[in-house]
């Protein structure tokens, strides 16, 4: 027979395991030199309208690659590639998703808006790491510098 401790501490156990992990790996910091991207050329055509993204880690920059996306007439924001949630795992790389509207990690199925890196969906409960950016012309630079 189950006596009232032996319940209470079984009800304490499932509803303490049922918590989300929110002490996942910070994402690694990775240095890396000034990237400058001239708007005006034709591989950078995605990014001459409000809403454009191109994936830039061809380029170099970020611990997986970067992710733009143009917010405004005159702001941007670099997106760290490196997924939020177990960044230390060998698939957690964000990607476009194929509708253009968001970003996803395939592999742990997180998704993030474009607007501010912030997750929609999955376990990931932080937003991707956002690098400088400034805008001078049609010359976009990013830097190492982390915003958020």
């Amino acid at each position: 027979m189950i006596t009232q401790i032996s319940k209470v501490l079984l009800l304490s156990f499932f509803l303490f395991s049922c918590d989300p992990n929110l002490v996942d790996d910070p994402i690694p910091i990775v240095n890396f030199d000034e990237l400058v991207i001239n708007l005006s050329f034709p591989d950078y055509i995605e990014l001459n309208r409000e809403g454009g993204y191109k994936d830039v880690s061809d380029l170099g920059g970020g611990v997986r690659g970067i992710i733009l996306y143009r917010i405004s007439s005159t702001a941007f924001v670099a997106y760290e590639k490196n997924c939020s949630y177990t960044p230390n795992e060998a698939c957690a790389t964000v990607e476009v998703h194929s509708s253009g509207l968001f970003m996803i990690d395939p592999c742990c199925a997180s998704s993030f808006n474009f607007s501010d890196g912030l997750p929609t969906g999955g376990p990931a409960w932080r937003p991707l790491r956002q690098y400088r950016t400034q805008f001078n012309g049609n010359v976009l630079t990013i830097t190492d510098e982390i915003i958020n």
